[in-house]
């Protein structure tokens, strides 16, 4: 129960937090699409970045979220913002990994054959929309430096 007596659904709770981030990346200027999956219960929401509004050589690319509330309202939540293209994948994880310390890392790879460097990452916050901002300047940053 939570402090309204009201019951806790993780479920519902990331449901929510998902359908926030496809408003925040439907706002953002280098996203042409926005879908969330599956309907009426999100479990990821995937977005097209409009490669042609960077400078940038890839052709097309495709930005992953994935975003799990907690089991309980004060957990940490747990969440992933993907990027996948021809030239290859990287995304930002809040998530324990074996590979780094703490919760936040940046994991890379330059083609799918390749296997994954991983990097400490500290996001200023864990509210969704705000993570949404912060990680889209993290990607125009990261594709235009590639």
């Amino acid at each position: 129960m939570n402090g309204d007596g009201s019951s806790y659904d993780a479920a519902e709770a990331s449901h929510r937090a998902l359908r926030s981030i496809q408003r925040e990346l439907e706002r953002h200027p280098t996203i042409s699409t926005v879908r969330g999956f599956p309907s009426g219960a999100y479990t990821q929401v995937v977005a097209e970045v409009a490669i042609d509004r960077l400078e940038t050589d890839a052709t097309e690319g495709t930005l992953t979220v994935r975003w799990f509330a907690g089991e309980t309202p004060e957990k940490k939540p747990t969440f992933s913002f993907h990027y996948s293209d021809d030239n290859g994948d990287f995304g930002w994880h809040h998530e324990p990994n074996p590979h780094v310390d703490g919760w936040g890392h940046v994991q890379a790879r330059p083609d799918s054959t390749a296997t994954y460097d991983y990097e400490p990452y500290a996001f200023s916050s864990d509210s969704p929309a705000r993570v949404v901002w912060e990680m889209m300047s993290q990607l125009v940053s990261t594709l235009q430096s590639r």
